[in-house]
């Protein structure tokens, strides 16, 4: 079996990537329509390392404290499209640490903009070491991360906080790390400002949060956690791209035949050739799998790649019952400095999505994260017994919980947790990636390029992307290699721009849309239900109220729209044209055909006396049980009230609510006009005035409207 791309992985790279050839291989580019594709991801679904799980006693878990902001449009809407409901939360983050008093303090996030908080020797020395930068700055290049601490902090920050917790968090000394990585991360701070705040402080006053950082305010998914997200992505792209439970094991870069073992109902070992291949698994792991008849520039490669330095990750998950304690309710996240506890931070996770507990206002959740070394010398400390244990122990000391209402203990060891930046590298990265990329392999990603200030998921993500367009549309990357400048601003290219040439709205409740999945990639499906994403590709998703009917939708998309509609869109229920057989076309297509003829319905030109045109059947029925929201109007009161003028006796009309319309008859009224429409619907989910919307749509869109 041949592929043209193969992508290793399913996480945000991956995906990120999937989802660009998804969309280059769409109307918009058809010289990308033959290419074929493979997705091969190990595990029994997508996420990776932004994946989540739900324990056995209902709590849910993230593989580490993600949250959602960005510097990129293009994420943000597809985003957007893959997840309906999202909590919109301000970071509320701290360090909890020991001062030289010997009393424990939380100190607002980044320390360095806080130390007022500090006692006051720890103040002194903080300040001390800021004032002999002020009066000396240093202009050489930091030799590594330590370095470039002690030249922007001083080193009453570095002894009190920055080692500390560095070394904690990276689980090497900061002496063995380089500072290209630290760009946006890390807040220098002002000392003028630092001065006014300790002036200005009174002890135990409440201190305001720093505007500092891209993640000052976030979102986070409602329900399925950060998880639910990439599941929501993987939706958006063909199913039939995927092989799950397919873990790769052996590559011939000779050869370009990749290996792996399928682990389904039939396990066995299975192979493909590629013309191009893009991996997201760790960058040591990929070479090690590589063969080549080339042994001594291999050799050579494996060498470099056992050189790159990366820790362990340990996710420990204590569920509780009761509600967070007064010092807890309102935080995000905490960082921890010091040695008496094992996590290095720990998330309020209950506070970011009532999902992530069995029931809200019972229980709530901690989610706490600890660094095992590279290199174990103490293996008995990292069992999971032991971390599981370590982690409730300091939880208890700190006085976070009791040890009674735990309820639920979770542990997740992550082999690959922190790509740490050494100070080799670059170095390597430098030899490792062109020999690669001679080769037609990419790797991107987390570890797959293993440029930790490039691994957020939205940097992630967009690598995929960008690969992408490297290869088949010889677009330069940007994110792989410039982090510094994707960092510093929002990033606003990789979006397609133009209008498609026709479009079908979709407004949809609960009903089957197996019938919708040949236009799927041309669709944008409009629900009103509680469901929490598509159920398979389609092109645009979007969750409404369920009010209005199906004019509150049509509404909504012309408004929402107006400026750049599709050449031609149609209008359809969620059941299909297929249901309505006789008011609409059997085949969706065939709107886009008779619209280019100006025929936008079934009904064009069948004239009805509007003066006869009442409810019928369930629609009679729910006029007179009250299910249908009245109203004062009469047909030609509201059709007077729409056109300005009273009706002849017959009019058009499309029934069914299934019509098209290009958009120059669409714009023929004004948005204001649409929005005078829409007034009338957004207030009930069965108001009269729907009813007699869908008799007028013909009016609507044709501008045949006959006034006495």
């Amino acid at each position: 079996m041949h592929r043209d791309v193969v992508i290793i992985g399913s996480g945000p790279t991956g995906l990120g990537a999937a989802l660009r050839l998804h969309e280059l291989k769409g109307e918009l580019r058809k010289d990308f329509s033959n290419t074929t594709i493979t997705i091969l991801e190990q595990e029994r679904e997508a996420g990776g390392l932004a994946s989540s799980v739900r324990d056995e006693h209902g709590f849910l878990w993230d593989m580490g404290g993600h949250v959602i902001f960005s510097h990129y449009d293009y994420y943000d809407k597809t985003l957007d499209r893959a997840v309906p409901e999202w909590n919109q939360r301000v970071r509320a983050a701290f360090a909890f640490m020991m001062g030289s008093d010997g009393t424990r303090r939380f100190i607002p996030y980044p320390v360095q903009n806080h130390i007022q908080v500090m006692d006051d020797v720890d103040q002194t020395k903080c300040l001390e070491g800021l004032e002999t930068i002020a009066l000396h700055p240093r202009q050489d290049k930091p030799e590594n991360f330590d370095d470039w601490l002690l030249q922007n902090f001083g080193p009453g920050l570095c002894d009190i906080f920055m080692r500390k917790y560095n070394r904690k968090i990276w689980t090497v000394d900061t002496r063995e790390m380089n500072s290209v990585w630290v760009g946006e991360r890390v807040a220098v701070p002002n000392i003028d400002v630092i001065k006014e705040k300790i002036l200005n402080y009174t002890p135990g006053e409440k201190v305001q949060q720093s505007d500092w950082g891209p993640n000052r305010f976030f979102r986070y998914p409602k329900y399925n956690g950060t998880g639910g997200i990439w599941k929501g992505v993987a939706k958006l792209i063909a199913t039939e791209w995927f092989q799950y439970n397919s873990k790769v094991t052996g590559i011939n870069t000779d050869l370009k035949e990749l290996y792996y073992s399928y682990n389904g109902e039939n396990s066995c070992t299975r192979s493909m050739t590629y013309k191009h291949l893009i991996s997201t698994i760790p960058l040591d792991v990929l070479v090690d799998v590589i063969s080549s008849n080339k042994i001594k520039e291999l050799d050579h490669m494996k060498t470099l790649v056992s050189q790159l330095q990366y820790s362990h990750t340990h996710v420990v998950g204590i569920g509780l019952s009761g509600q967070p304690s007064a010092i807890l309710k309102d935080k995000s996240w905490m960082y921890f400095p010091d040695s008496d506890s094992p996590f290095y931070r720990v998330t309020v996770f209950s506070n970011y999505s009532d999902d992530h507990v069995p029931k809200a206002g019972v229980f709530w959740s901690l989610m706490c994260e600890s660094a095992e070394p590279k290199y174990n010398h103490n293996s008995s400390k990292w069992t999971e017994a032991n971390i599981i244990q370590d982690t409730i122990d300091a939880l208890v000391l700190y006085g976070f919980i009791s040890a009674d209402n735990v309820v639920s203990r979770y542990h997740r060891r992550l082999d690959h947790g922190y790509p740490i930046p050494s100070l080799m590298r670059e170095k390597i990265l430098n030899v490792v990636q062109p020999w690669l990329e001679s080769m037609n392999i990419y790797s991107r990603g987390r570890f797959g390029g293993w440029r930790y200030e490039v691994s957020n998921q939205d940097h992630s993500f967009m690598q995929g992307v960008e690969i992408i367009d490297k290869i088949l549309r010889n677009q330069p990357e940007e994110t792989y290699p410039n982090p510094n400048i994707v960092n510093s601003q929002k990033n606003t290219g990789r979006l397609i721009d133009k209008n498609p040439e026709y479009e079908f709205v979709i407004s949809h409740y609960n009903e089957n849309l197996s019938w919708l999945k040949p236009i799927a990639h041309y669709s944008h499906v409009y629900h009103k239900s509680s469901d929490s994403g598509p159920p398979f590709y389609i092109n645009k998703w979007e969750k409404l109220p369920n009010v209005g009917r199906e004019g509150h939708t049509y509404l909504h998309h012309i408004i929402k729209n107006y400026d750049n509609l599709a050449d031609i869109t149609v209008f359809l229920q969620g059941e299909g044209p297929y249901a309505q057989r006789g008011k609409c076309y059997d085949e969706a297509m065939t709107y886009v055909t008779q619209a280019k003829s100006n025929v936008f319905c079934i009904n064009k030109g069948k004239l009805r006396d509007w003066r006869k045109i009442g409810h019928v059947g369930k629609y009679l029925e729910a006029y007179n049980n009250g299910d249908m929201r009245r109203t004062n109007l009469t047909l030609g009161d509201f059709y007077h009230t729409v056109f300005g003028c009273k009706p002849h006796e017959g009019i058009p009309l499309c029934a069914g609510g299934c019509f098209s319309a290009t958009k120059e008859n669409i714009r023929k009224h004004p948005k204001a006009f649409y929005r005078h429409i829409m007034s009338f619907m957004s207030d009930h989910g069965n108001p009269e005035e729907g009813h007699y919307l869908e008799r007028l749509w013909y009016a609507i869109i044709s501008s045949e409207k006959g006034c006495n």
